[in-house]
C-alpha cells in the first residue's frame, strides 16, 4: 500500500467543502482534517452532518444552489475570501453550480471542479452512454425519449413488434436523476409483450406515464446481473485512486448502504481507459452491470464524490491525490482489504425488512457486525444524533413541496441540465 502525504509546501491548507449533508461529505472533512487541513464546511440546509463534526472549523450558511445559483457562487466567494481559503471541493450535485461559477471562484482560490460542459456529459445517462460507445466501451443498448409523444411511439413499437435487445425487459430512467428516483424497470411477465408490467408499479406497459417535468428520459437494456460500483480520483486522464464495492445491500433499490473492496481488473481497466481518453481531472464515479459471464456493461456517471470514498482511511494518501494531483507517481491506490463501513440505520433497515430467508439474514448480521458504521465515531460523536435533526429538517421540507423524502433530500442542490 503506497501512502502519500502532503509536502512541507502545501502544509495545514485551509479547504472548503460543500454539500456538509452527505455522508461522503463527512468522511472527506474527516480524511482532510486528519492530513492537517483546515476544514470549513458551506451548506442551504440548517443541519446537516459536517455541521457538528470535531473535523470541521467551521459551518457557513448558503443559499441553496438550485434555487438562487448566482447568490450561491457570490457567497462561496465572500467565504473564500474572509477565510482566507486555499482549496474548495464540492462534493454532491451542486458541484454544477460551481462548475458554472468556475472562472470567478478558480480566481480566488483552486476549486475541485471539471468544466460545466464536460460535467454536463458525463452526468446525462443519455450523453454518457453515448460518450462510451464512442471510446469503444461497453454500455447497454439505450434509447433518448424526449417527449409524450416519442414514449407513445416506443410503446406502440415494443408492443407491437418486441425486440430482441428489450428480451429481457428495460430501465426507464429520466435523463438526469439520482439515487435510482423515478426509475421503472420493466420486464416481460408473459410470452405477450403487450402483458409486460413494470416490476416498481405494478402498471401495464400501455399505462405507463412518465411525469412531464422530468423529460427527457432515456429507455436502456435491462441486462441481468449484479450491480458494481466505482470511486475513483483522476488528475489530466491518470488514475491515481480507485475503489470498487458491490452494491448487495440499498433501500429501496437506492444507492448502496454497505462497502466492502472489491478488487476486479475489469472494473480498474475500464475506468481507466475512460478516464485517460476524456482526460478527466477530479473525482468520478461509476454503476456497472456485471453478467454472469463476467461481461460488464456501464449504465451511468456520477462525476462527483460518492460512497466509496468510505473505503479510504488516511494513511492510504486520498487527501494528497485530491490537493497534491501534480505530484502523483503512476500507482494506483486501492482501499486496504480490511476496509468495511456501512450507514448504520439504513443497513438496519436492509436487515429487519430485506432479508428473505435465515441464510440471507446470517449472512446480512456477519456484515452488520464487522463494518464500521461511516457516520459515528466515539471521538467525533455529534455527527450520528445530527441525522435525526436533518431527517425532520427534510420531512417538513418534503411536507410543505409535497415531495418524498428523496426528492427532498436533493430538492435544492439537484442540477438536471441547466447552464447555470
Amino acid at each position: 500500500m503506497i501512502t502519500r502525504r502532503l509536502g512541507a509546501s502545501a502544509k495545514y491548507p485551509k479547504v472548503l467543502i460543500t454539500g456538509g449533508r452527505a455522508p461522503a461529505a463527512l468522511e472527506l472533512a474527516r480524511l482532510l482534517a486528519a492530513a492537517g487541513c483546515e476544514v470549513h464546511a458551506a451548506e442551504s440546509v440548517r443541519h446537516h452532518l459536517c455541521r457538528v463534526s470535531k473535523a470541521v472549523a467551521r459551518s457557513h450558511a448558503v443559499p441553496g444552489p438550485a434555487r438562487e445559483p448566482e447568490r450561491f457562487v457570490a457567497a462561496l466567494e465572500e467565504i473564500v475570501r474572509r477565510e482566507g481559503i486555499t482549496w474548495l471541493i464540492p462534493t454532491c450535485e451542486e458541484i454544477f453550480y460551481v462548475s458554472a461559477g468556475l472562472e470567478r471562484l478558480s480566481s480566488l482560490c483552486r476549486v475541485a471542479a471539471p468544466p460545466l460542459e464536460q460535467l454536463r456529459r458525463l452526468h446525462s445517462k443519455w450523453e454518457f452512454i453515448r460518450r462510451a460507445r464512442e471510446l469503444g466501451l461497453s454500455v447497454p443498448h439505450t434509447e433518448r425519449v424526449s417527449t409524450p409523444q416519442e414514449w407513445a411511439r416506443f410503446k406502440a413499437r415494443i408492443v407491437s413488434s418486441p425486440e430482441e435487445v428489450f428480451r429481457d425487459g428495460y430501465v426507464v430512467k429520466p435523463e438526469f436523476s439520482r439515487f435510482a428516483s423515478k426509475v421503472r424497470i420493466v420486464k416481460p411477465c408473459g410470452r405477450e409483450a403487450a402483458t409486460e408490467r413494470t416490476r416498481t408499479t405494478g402498471e401495464r406497459l400501455t399505462e405507463v406515464r412518465l411525469e412531464a417535468e422530468s423529460y427527457p428520459w432515456v429507455v436502456q437494456q435491462f441486462i441481468p446481473g449484479r450491480t458494481l460500483c466505482t470511486y475513483s480520483i483522476a488528475y489530466e486522464g491518470r488514475l491515481a485512486i480507485h475503489a470498487a464495492y458491490a452494491a448487495s445491500y440499498a433501500v429501496r433499490g437506492g444507492a448502496s448502504v454497505y462497502f466492502e473492496p472489491l478488487y476486479h481488473s475489469g472494473l480498474l481497466e475500464w475506468v481507466r481507459r475512460f478516464v485517460q481518453m476524456e482526460r478527466f481531472t477530479g473525482q468520478i464515479a461509476f454503476d456497472f452491470i456485471e453478467t454472469e459471464r463476467g461481461e460488464l456493461y456501464a449504465i451511468e456517471c456520477n462525476p462527483r464524490t460518492t460512497s466509496g470514498i468510505h473505503l479510504f482511511r488516511p494513511e492510504d494518501g486520498l487527501v494528497s491525490a485530491l490537493l497534491q494531483p501534480e505530484a502523483l507517481g503512476e500507482s494506483v491506490i486501492e482501499p486496504q482489504p480490511h476496509a468495511r463501513g456501512m450507514l448504520g440505520l439504513p443497513m438496519l433497515a436492509c436487515g429487519l425488512t430485506g432479508s428473505r430467508s435465515w441464510r440471507a439474514f446470517a449472512a446480512w448480521l456477519s456484515k452488520y457486525a464487522t463494518a464500521r458504521d461511516v457516520v459515528f465515531r466515539w471521538s467525533d460523536p455529534r455527527p450520528f444524533t445530527e441525522q435525526l435533526f436533518l431527517l425532520l429538517e427534510l420531512r417538513r421540507a418534503a411536507a410543505a413541496r409535497k415531495q418524498t423524502l428523496m426528492e427532498a433530500s436533493t430538492g435544492d442542490i439537484e442540477w438536471n441540465g441547466g447552464t447555470s
